[in-house]
C-alpha cells in the first residue's frame, strides 16, 4: 500500500533521513552552546584586564604574535583541507579524501605543537599577573578541545581508509560531524588569537 502526498503536505522523512537531520541539529546546538563557553572566557579576560591600569601590566612583555600567527594559518589551512576532503568523499573520491585529511591532521599537530610551546614559554613575570594566567587558561582549554577532536578526526580517517564510508550523507555522518567539530576548533581559536595577541 503506497502513501500519497497531498498538495501542501511535506513527505514524511524516512528513518535514515530523520537520523541525519537530528544529527545535524544536535551538532548545531552543541556548537552554539559550546562557543558560548569560549565567549565567556573572553569576557572574563576583558574583565580582568580592566582591573589593571595597563595591559599587559607594567613590567610584563606582551606576547609575541609571530608563532601564534603561524599556528593560526596552519589551523585555517587544516580546516580548508578538511572541507576539501569532505567534498572529495561526497564525490566518491576516497583517495582525495584520505590525502586531504592526512594533510589536515599534520597541520593540526603542527598547530598544537606551537600552542604547547607558547603555553610553556609564558614568563614568570607574566605568570605573576592575570595576563599570564588567563593566557595559559585559554590556550590550555582550547588545546584540550583540539586534541580530543583531532583524535576523532584520526579515528574517522582510519574508518575511511578501511572503506567504511561511501560518501552518502547517511553513512558518512561521522566524517561530516568531525569536520564540523574541527571548524568549531578553528573558530574558537581565531577568537582567542585576536583577544590574546592583538587586542591591547
Amino acid at each position: 500500500m503506497t502513501s500519497t502526498v497531498h498538495r501542501g503536505q511535506k513527505p514524511k522523512l524516512g528513518v535514515a533521513e530523520m537520523r541525519l537531520k537530528n544529527n545535524r541539529l544536535g551538532m548545531t546546538i552543541f556548537q552554539i552552546s559550546w562557543i558560548m563557553v569560549f565567549l565567556a572566557m573572553i569576557v572574563v579576560n576583558w574583565q580582568l584586564r580592566f582591573s589593571y591600569a595597563e595591559w599587559p601590566p607594567a613590567g610584563v612583555a606582551p606576547f609575541d604574535p609571530l608563532l601564534p600567527t603561524a599556528a593560526t594559518l596552519a589551523l585555517l589551512l587544516s580546516s580548508f583541507l578538511v572541507k576539501r576532503g569532505l567534498d572529495a568523499l561526497r564525490a566518491q573520491r576516497l583517495g582525495g579524501f584520505l590525502t586531504c585529511w592526512r594533510g589536515a591532521m599534520a597541520l593540526g599537530v603542527a598547530f598544537m605543537a606551537i600552542i604547547v610551546y607558547e603555553f610553556a614559554s609564558v614568563s614568570d613575570a607574566a605568570m605573576a599577573t592575570q595576563y599570564g594566567i588567563t593566557m595559559r587558561l585559554m590556550t590550555g582549554f582550547h588545546f584540550l578541545h583540539a586534541l580530543a577532536i583531532l583524535a576523532i578526526i584520526f579515528r574517522v580517517y582510519r574508518g575511511g581508509a578501511a572503506g567504511r564510508y561511501s560518501g552518502d550523507a547517511h553513512d558518512s555522518w561521522a566524517v561530516e560531524g568531525s569536520a564540523k567539530l574541527w571548524y568549531f576548533v578553528t573558530l574558537a581559536w581565531i577568537m582567542f588569537y585576536v583577544v590574546l595577541y592583538w587586542i591591547r
